[in-house]
């Protein structure tokens, strides 16, 4: 997909993914079991966001992990202002030092601040939004092991591997407070009944994809931080798996078919900013750490390519207008749903495939942290 591709697609301001919930649920229960064996980009997002948390605590380089820049947030912001509009706003240079965000004591500073009167690091409360198997939690316990960790997840087989996965690596379940739940309906929920903010750090990676309210609920996120809290996700850009999109566009072109939408949209850089920027939650402390980055996987032919991510639950769960999905749209219009994806998937092989014979899959991905306030309290 192409720049002007992605300019179309975002002339209005993204509303939703519009996905089936049940049948997101039903797939990631199905494939809890497989699903870190297939999960390599969702891996490396966990692990990159995590360094992401880990190097702003620490106040050391980033050394170029994403392109992207540091945008502050403020009342009167109407919109996202570009980083060469203001000289105000540091970029976010590969090499380079960032800003503070969170002055931490950590390892050996940590212990000089605490023989020399310093406070006493208190318990991290942190919540894994759509914690899946646990891949993030089970690096975020060795960066925080003063934590009391809640993990909310659509599936309750996934959360039943992230508990083992979490135990296994010693963290006792007393401080681990699971919940099964649709977390857009469960964040609604909590906006009654919680009188103040009670996490110090949200964290979210590869899930907020799913998210059919995403400007509501970035809002009650921000809203459920404490004072000093952060929010961090990784989450999935416009341009993701573009080599599939394009495939079936052309299969559909060769078979003199109507065009079916097939997959997600995804909002872009601007439609997250917008919302993190311009929420009610927003305050002029607030500062916003943006960054992007591709990954192409390869695989042996296009049928591994798709077993890839039907196996990690990212199957077409978008609700139709015509059906159950694309492919009772492509049987109404005459057109069998083998036949289509023959078609694809020799679109696919003609198109991509590369010199050595793999064919690739490319994952545009976001990296974000927010700071609603100045620092947190001391961490070990």
């Amino acid at each position: 997909m192409n720049g002007k591709q992605q300019q179309v697609e975002h002339t209005e301001r993204f509303q939703g993914a519009n996905v089936d919930k049940k049948l997101v649920q039903r797939r990631f229960d199905k494939h809890a079991k497989e699903y870190d064996s297939y999960a390599e980009v969702q891996r490396v997002m966990a692990d990159e966001l995590v360094e992401q948390i880990r190097r702003t605590v620490e106040l050391a380089p980033l050394r170029g992990a994403c392109q992207g820049a540091v945008l502050s947030a403020h009342k009167s912001a109407s919109k996202y202002v570009p980083e060469s509009a203001s000289k105000s706003v540091p970029k976010y240079a590969p090499n380079s030092t960032y800003p503070s965000l969170h002055p931490y004591p950590q390892g050996s500073h940590a212990a000089e601040s605490i023989q020399s009167g310093g406070e006493i690091p208190r318990t991290m409360r942190i919540l894994d939004v759509g914690c899946g198997t646990g891949m993030l939690s089970e690096q975020l316990v060795q960066v925080f092991p003063n934590l009391e960790l809640t993990l909310i997840d659509l599936s309750p087989r996934m959360l039943e591997h992230a508990c083992t996965k979490l135990e296994r690596a010693g963290v006792s379940l007393d401080r681990v407070y699971p919940i099964a739940a649709d977390v857009e309906a469960w964040l609604d929920e909590m906006q009654s009944q919680m009188k103040k903010p009670t996490f110090d750090l949200i964290a979210s990676s590869a899930a907020f994809q799913w998210f059919n309210h995403p400007a509501i609920t970035v809002q009650h996120m921000l809203r459920l931080l404490a004072p000093d809290g952060m929010l961090a996700f990784s989450t999935f850009l416009p341009g993701t798996v573009k080599e599939l999109h394009k495939s079936f566009r052309q299969a559909e072109a060769a078979l003199g078919i109507p065009f079916v939408p097939r997959g997600q949209c995804y909002p872009n850089q601007d439609d997250w900013v917008s919302w993190l920027m311009n929420s009610k939650e927003c305050n002029k402390d607030q500062t916003i750490k943006w960054g992007s980055k591709s990954y192409c996987c390869t695989f042996p032919d296009v049928h591994a390519a798709l077993a890839q991510v039907r196996r990690v639950g990212a199957g077409n769960a978008v609700h139709s207008e015509q059906g159950n999905g694309a492919e009772s749209g492509d049987r109404k219009k005459g057109t069998s749903h083998r036949t289509l994806m023959q078609a694809m998937k020799r679109a696919y092989t003609d198109t991509f495939q590369q010199e050595n014979g793999l064919i690739p899959l490319t994952y545009e991905v976001a990296y974000c942290l927010v700071q609603k306030g100045k620092v947190l309290a001391p961490i070990l």
